[in-house]
């Protein structure tokens, strides 16, 4: 009982020292970092690498609550620790935001494991940071199917047309059919059209609405001169 209570008294002062400072807005921000030193190292009795191993205990048991608000905390206390910004990375990595991304890359703090690798790969694909993501593969290899696939998209969106399509090629045989749609764009780009309309017809058959698809169908039909074909999926796409 008398642990509930004082959890809920450090709990109240952290509050008052919030609200001290929404009322002291424009004041300077030495004055916010006063408040929290005052907390952390005169009240919760934590030391600059207490204050970090407990970030890292956040981290290990997902308690992201608490670890958003030690990381924000921590990124004022110690501005220099490292070790508290890879933790701020990974928090915002996990909340898919490349931020966090970019944080880890700034760091050189690029995991090695396979499904946090994942993760960045793909927060950063779907940000359509496409140059980070070349770089990190070179770095770290491409260690699954799906690190691939996303690895492939990228060469094509730089530019590197042959190399992705060869790359999503063999991923779309190992399993990732969703590479069938830039296997089409590759063929398009390198001008061989009646292979990329094959695969644009995969990728339209995965997925009959898509009006992607159909527009490069229809693309395709115009390059080879085949303008009923090409009027055909125009016509598709009023509908």
């Amino acid at each position: 009982m008398n642990g509930n209570k004082i959890m809920r008294l450090k709990s109240l002062i952290l509050i008052v020292i919030i609200a001290g400072l929404s009322l002291s807005y424009f004041k300077a921000d030495q004055v916010y970092r006063y408040y929290l030193t005052v907390y952390y190292q005169k009240i919760e009795k934590l030391d600059e690498a207490a204050f970090t191993a407990r970030i890292e205990n956040f981290y290990k048991e997902k308690n992201y609550t608490m670890l958003k608000r030690y990381c924000d905390h921590g990124n004022i206390l110690y501005p220099a620790n490292k070790k508290i910004k890879k933790y701020n990375g990974l928090y915002l990595l996990s909340m898919g935001d490349v931020k966090g991304a970019f944080i880890l890359i700034a760091l050189d703090e690029i995991p090695d494991d396979i499904e946090k690798l994942e993760k960045i790969i793909t927060v950063l694909d779907d940000n359509a940071s496409y140059k980070e993501v070349i770089m990190i593969v070179s770095k770290k290899g491409a260690k699954s199917v799906l690190i691939q696939y996303k690895y492939g998209k990228a060469l094509y969106f730089t530019g590197s047309f042959k190399q992705a399509l060869n790359l999503l090629q063999q991923v779309y045989a190992r399993g990732i059919h969703e590479s069938d749609f830039f296997i089409g764009e590759c063929y398009f780009t390198l001008n061989d059209y009646k292979n990329a309309l094959v695969w644009y017809k995969k990728a339209l058959q995965r997925q009959p609405q898509n009006k992607q698809y159909i527009h490069r169908i229809a693309a395709v039909y115009k390059q080879l001169g085949d303008y009923p074909k090409a009027t055909q999926y125009i016509m598709r796409l009023q509908q």
